[in-house]
């Protein structure tokens, strides 16, 4: 093999081993935030349908998926600041669920959301950043 050979064949072995890696990464944090996705969507209807018992299962479910290790994806202090507000919120869908509060449930929702929506700003905007 001439030596544009040799170079063409260790470029695209890096590539392959880069993208491998970025795959391997990008698998389990894919899977967990298709999961939240889920239970998320399953939260808004059990606040829309006042299903209590699935309120507080699903929100339970989010609290269990924020203590994967694929959930952190950066480790800077306002990405901490956003998770907590995040766990903060999915507390208040449970506490509201017990409660079957008609009030609460609402609330909580848009808050789990907004913090959702926050903190995936903030991980594009740090990414960019880079």
């Amino acid at each position: 093999m001439d030596r544009f050979g040799r170079w063409t064949a260790t470029l695209f072995l890096s590539i392959g081993v880069v993208w491998t890696a970025s795959l391997a990464h990008a698998q389990p944090l894919n899977r967990v935030m298709r999961a939240k996705l889920e239970h998320s969507q399953k939260i808004l209807e059990s606040v829309v349908t006042s299903d209590w018992a699935a309120l507080e299962r699903h929100s339970q479910e989010l609290q269990r998926l924020a203590n994967d290790p694929a959930w952190v994806v950066l480790k800077t202090r306002e990405y901490a600041r956003q998770s907590e507000a995040f766990l903060r919120a999915t507390e208040d869908l449970i506490d509201a669920a017990k409660r079957r509060d008609l009030e609460a449930a609402p609330l909580a929702y848009v808050s789990m959301t907004m913090s959702c929506v926050q903190c995936h700003r903030h991980v594009a905007r740090s990414r960019i950043a880079k």
